[in-house]
């Protein structure tokens, strides 16, 4: 059933379940200008991998103590699945559609686009605007997970006392906190403590996300390896952004910008964020994406 991602809007509490920790925020907007309502950022003493179901009682106390230290009263949160637990389609359909139309038509076409019984996925889609290869045409990002992905992710927030209200691709969240007209043709590289992911949007393409060996990327001189190779091999970006959990020295970017031969920049806060921690940068695009004044 379509509308599971990301419809129910509102000021949501943005909450990720990450590796190392559990981390929620929730912003509101007042002037054109972003404000942090609440956030809270409480390790998981049992650092987890991506599927973190067996051990979903330290995520469930985890999240009822980020949620008592945050202070926020909302308890509707905004969820993010990453890109590779989502299957991502670009579909081209007539421009004149309106969101009705363009559900029943994508409906229709699901069987086709996904190799999943239909009773098994949630489905949504998104309008990324005028076709730049279909004239007249709207592109549409189409987007799938299983059911039982959602579950596990619904059962965990409930159990904590709080109530999933958006489902989200954290390539979709993550673009809001890019500089206004700078998605297309951009990367962001986010440096955790434990994880070092690279994102990418190009046009008319599925969204990138790519983990990449933590280890040997903190080694000097690596980095720019990793990425040279992706970026020959797959991806070729305009720009690069980078955030971190930690300070960015200027030298390292700089230098990161002489051996991959492109801008590289850190990313600037949206306004009123500017002095977030990055690692709540995720946590900051799901609330961003569910206010509504």
């Amino acid at each position: 059933m379509l509308g599971r991602f990301g419809k129910d809007a509102g000021s949501l509490v943005g909450l990720e379940i990450a590796s190392d920790a559990v981390r929620i925020l929730q912003v509101q907007q007042r002037n054109r200008r972003w404000r942090v309502v609440g956030s809270a950022q409480e390790p998981l003493h049992s650092p987890l991998g991506d599927d973190w179901r067996g051990e979903s009682g330290l995520v469930v106390a985890a999240l009822q103590r980020a949620y008592r230290r945050s202070g926020v009263r909302q308890r509707r949160v905004a969820l993010a699945l990453s890109a590779n637990q989502v299957i991502c389609k670009l579909c081209h359909l007539p421009g004149e559609r309106d969101g009705a139309e363009m559900e029943v038509q994508l409906l229709a076409d699901a069987e086709r686009l996904f190799p999943f019984p239909l009773e098994d996925l949630a489905l949504d889609f998104q309008a990324l605007g005028p076709s730049r290869v279909q004239p007249g045409c709207l592109e549409v990002m189409v987007a799938a997970c299983r059911q039982s992905a959602l579950a596990s992710l619904a059962t965990v927030v409930e159990e904590a006392g709080l109530e999933l209200a958006a489902v989200e691709v954290d390539n979709i969240a993550l673009s809001r906190m890019l500089p206004q007209g700078c998605m297309e043709g951009s990367a962001l590289l986010r440096l955790e403590t434990r994880s070092v992911t690279l994102y990418g949007w190009q046009p008319g393409k599925a969204f990138l996300r790519v983990e990449l060996p933590q280890d040997e990327l903190r080694a000097s001189g690596q980095l720019p390896e990793h990425l040279q190779a992706l970026f020959a091999e797959a991806y070729l970006p305009a720009r690069l952004w980078v955030a971190s959990s930690a300070l960015i020295d200027p030298g390292w970017l700089q230098g990161l910008s002489e051996q991959l031969e492109l801008p590289c920049r850190q990313l600037p806060g949206l306004a009123g964020l500017e002095q977030v921690d990055g690692s709540m940068l995720l946590a900051g695009a799901l609330s961003v994406g569910g206010w509504q004044p």
